[in-house]
């Protein structure tokens, strides 16, 4: 299996990526530096496929994307796409702002193990909400660590691991850019992507600001119609997501649903 590991940073030097770097090859993995596009300061250019459609994001999310957003959506899908192009089996993406929990290679190998079924795998969630727990990582129970499916989106993308069928999802849908990447994996039930979570989180953001930065905006006035196609498009997505779920809950848990889990995840010291 080809495995490939990047760092997406807009500064090589910085000490937090410099950190990371060497975070991870302490684990045994070669990771690679995967410049991030700069949009601080204007909306960056697009190349091939990339199309930025405006008025899909306005009905989804009542606004346009930020040049910060787009730069780090773009960051991420060519990162993937670069990834897919060299013919990685299994891509770990991560930004620069995070830290690895001391189990974390063990635990990735564990993952790297998994069909390709198992196509996104979120090392961590900048938001717990409800997901159902799918089997321990390990068969022994020294170890905490489960495999979970989020039935609603984790947001962040701060690290997670791809196989090669999930790159190809991603690429194939995402081109058409109207929405924040984190948005995009949130939305996983539009393309059939197959996303799961581990928990205990395997990495962890750190306090102070990723150079991937992301601006918030001012959300503008609606109009009437617009208010109109936005609540059409959230009633739409709720059940498309509930039809998801249910049409696949034999294919994940074949052995019944298992236990529904609500609260927060622990953290390993």
């Amino acid at each position: 299996m080809k495995l490939g590991c990047w760092v997406i940073s807009l500064n090589e030097q910085d000490p937090q990526t410099q950190e990371l770097l060497s975070s991870l090859k302490s684990h045994g993995l070669d990771p690679k530096l995967s410049p991030a596009v700069d949009g601080r300061k204007m909306m960056p250019s697009l190349q091939g496929d990339e199309f930025l459609d405006e008025s899909e994001a306005k009905i989804r999310h009542k606004r346009s994307l930020t040049s910060s957003e787009l730069g780090c959506y773009l960051s991420h899908y060519r990162t993937i796409k670069l990834a897919y192009d060299h013919g990685y089996d299994r891509a770990c993406i991560m930004e620069d702002d995070v830290l690895l929990e001391p189990d974390f290679g063990t635990c990735l190998k564990k993952l790297l193990d998994l069909p390709d079924e198992y196509e996104m795998i979120r090392l961590m969630a900048l938001k717990i909400r409800k997901r159902k727990i799918v089997a321990p990582l390990f068969e022994d129970r020294q170890h905490l660590h489960e495999i979970v499916r989020p039935e609603r989106g984790w947001c962040g993308t701060q690290g997670y691991v791809l196989s090669r069928p999930g790159m190809k999802k991603i690429l194939d849908f995402a081109s058409n850019i109207y929405e924040p990447i984190d948005k995009l994996y949130d939305h996983f039930f539009e393309f059939d992507l197959r996303l799961f979570g581990i928990e205990p989180h395997l990495i962890y953001e750190r306090i102070c600001s990723s150079t991937i930065s992301r601006t918030p905006k001012k959300l503008p006035k609606m109009r009437l119609h617009e208010k109109i196609k936005f609540q059409i498009y959230k009633a739409y997505r709720s059940h498309i997501r509930h039809s998801y779920l249910k049409k696949h809950a034999q294919e994940f848990y074949p052995c019944g649903l298992p236990e529904t889990r609500t609260g927060n995840t622990i953290r390993m010291k």
